[in-house]
C-alpha cells in the first residue's frame, strides 16, 4: 500500500478540485477497489451520548449550547447505558459503534 502524500502543490490540488465529480467518483471506487473488498461494508451504529448544551461555538452545529434549534437536550448518558447500548449494537451486527 503506498503512503499517504503530504507535498501536494497548488497546481496538483488545483487540478483535482477542478475534475469533474463522476471522474472523482471513478477514481475513488477504484482506488478503494484495490485495498477493500467491494462487496463488504462496515455497518456502524451512531449513538448520542449527550444531546444539545454543547460548550463550543460552532455556529453551524444544533449541538452548540449558544444555537437555537427545536431540539431537546439530554444530559450525558451513564457508563451503564453506554455500555448497553454498545453491546446492543454488536448484537444487531455493527462492528463499530461512534458515540458523538
Amino acid at each position: 500500500m503506498n503512503e499517504p502524500r503530504h507535498n501536494w502543490t497548488k497546481t496538483e490540488i488545483l487540478e483535482i478540485y477542478n475534475r469533474p465529480l463522476m471522474e472523482l467518483l471513478y477514481d475513488a471506487a477504484t482506488i478503494h477497489r484495490e485495498h477493500h473488498d467491494p462487496n463488504t461494508v462496515q455497518v456502524s451504529t451512531l449513538l448520542s451520548i449527550k444531546t444539545g448544551g454543547c460548550p463550543e461555538d460552532c455556529g453551524y452545529c444544533p449541538q452548540a449550547a449558544r444555537y437555537h434549534t427545536d431540539i431537546e437536550g439530554n444530559d450525558l448518558m451513564t457508563v451503564p447505558h453506554v455500555k448497553a447500548q454498545a453491546l446492543r449494537a454488536k448484537a444487531s451486527g455493527s462492528s463499530r459503534v461512534c458515540m458523538g
